[in-house]
């Protein structure tokens, strides 16, 4: 698993047992005795009387630092072992190659250090960053000011570094902002763009200035209504209660079927789109702060049927990568099976690993919005899509703002990379890998 290096200030900070055990498993050292279900880079579990019913502590973290442009040596050190299996060529992998009319057209894909499974990482994206090279730029500018920024609520816990069941919801903000709540909110002109509610209420609400002081206002489609009708943050529709904190590290075992959006862009730029990731399985992790102000050294981890993965690419962009071309040059890099149960029963592969980190920044419930922000189609345009370059990170590979930001949205787009809060980098910086 991928992990930043700790200071020795910090290091000594901790107990000399937590310091063998922790740090060993922070290093990437592959003891079995550590493991979450045998599956590599996942701290254990505490014992049960770590836990009480009477816990309460709640912490709202918001994610940042998305990073998914990936080569295959970064691929290699980011994610867990989720087979089971360090595969090295056709006769160690745990699914048979994907085959099309009887031919096979799969190929065994290597895993990284330890047994770590990114297929996605390995092949997938950097192909994404090519023919989209302002995507993750997109995603951290949306999500940086707040629009649709993924957010991961913990509740009962213990508030110590070992509780052996805490739960969290995952979801999404509408918006977000730094001023006072009771000032702002959303009206019938705007109703996913905060606004001031006093005087003038054309004045938009300044958005997150990410000090862990926010005011997150999350989606309403992760609720159930209550007696009244209306959605109640008491009603998720999901709770992962399986989670756990080991060592101050929030592990989150993903439920089948969970799903969370990802937005690129607020519809000004018909390139912008969103997609809805969906794995079967997997974990979300991070480690703690001790001033519980930030979530560091997050990863989230998955599998990803080839299916799902169809429906993603022409949400962002990618209309002419349609199932058939998908099956046929991607699915050849599919690594593992949609359902663990499945690994090693000699089926054809049928998904893919997912790796990705992030880290995140605490911040508080301003409420529910009133409504979902609109699904983005970029390709319901039958006309050509133009590749979106008016990002920073082609600003940095030579070209110009006057040459890729060439109309008043996209000015007004450069204009919003300028503005974001310092904390908030983009181009994302790559994660420091051991």
């Amino acid at each position: 698993m991928w992990r930043r290096p700790r200071d020795a200030k910090r290091t000594l900070r901790r107990s000399i047992g937590l310091c063998a055990l922790l740090f060993a498993f922070g290093c990437s050292v592959y003891d079995s005795s550590l493991l979450e279900g045998g599956e590599a880079g996942l701290p254990s579990r505490p014992p049960a009387n770590t836990s009480s019913l009477d816990d309460s502590e709640s912490l709202l973290f918001a994610l940042k630092d998305i990073f998914i442009n990936q080569s295959a040596e970064l691929a290699a050190n980011i994610g867990v072992d989720l087979d089971g299996t360090t595969t090295m060529g056709p006769s160690d992998a745990t699914c048979e190659p994907r085959t099309i009319d009887g031919e096979v057209v799969g190929q065994a894909v290597v895993d990284g250090a330890k047994g770590i499974d990114n297929a996605i990482g390995a092949h997938l994206l950097p192909t994404t960053s090519t023919a989209l090279p302002c995507l993750e730029d997109n995603l951290a500018l949306t999500q940086g000011r707040g629009i649709g920024t993924v957010l991961l609520w913990v509740q009962g816990w213990n508030g110590t570094p070992q509780d052996a069941s805490v739960s969290v919801v995952l979801t999404n903000s509408v918006d977000g902002t730094s001023e006072d709540p009771s000032l702002v909110g959303f009206t019938q002109n705007d109703p996913v763009d905060l606004m001031y509610l006093n005087g003038d209420q054309d004045i938009e609400a300044p958005g997150p200035a990410w000090d862990s002081r926010d005011a997150w206002y999350l989606d309403p489609v992760d609720f159930k209504v209550d007696g009244s009708g209306q959605p109640s943050l008491d009603l998720p529709k999901t709770e992962q209660l399986a989670a756990y904190v080991s060592y101050g590290r929030l592990v989150v075992p993903l439920l089948p079927g969970t799903a969370f959006k990802l937005i690129a862009g607020d519809g000004a730029i018909r390139s912008d789109g969103d997609m809805t990731i969906t794995v079967n399985g997997g974990y979300m992790m991070g480690d703690i702060s001790e001033d519980r102000t930030r979530l560091d050294d997050g990863l989230f981890v998955g599998r990803l049927t080839l299916g799902r993965l169809t429906e993603i690419t022409p949400k962002v962009g990618l209309c002419t990568f349609d199932a058939e071309l998908m099956e046929s040059l991607i699915g050849q890099f599919a690594d593992i099976q949609g359902s663990p149960e499945d690994d090693g029963a000699g089926m054809e592969c049928d998904a893919f690993s997912v790796g990705v980190t992030f880290n995140a920044l605490a911040g508080r419930i301003g409420g529910l919005a009133a409504f979902s922000r609109p699904d983005l189609q970029p390709c319901a345009n039958p006309d050509p899509l133009e590749v979106d370059r008016c990002c920073p990170s082609e600003w940095r590979s030579g070209k110009t703002r006057s040459d890729t930001c060439d109309t008043t949205e996209k000015i007004i787009k450069a204009a919003r990379f300028d503005a974001l809060p310092s904390v908030i980098e983009v181009p994302v910086p790559s994660p420091e890998l051991p």
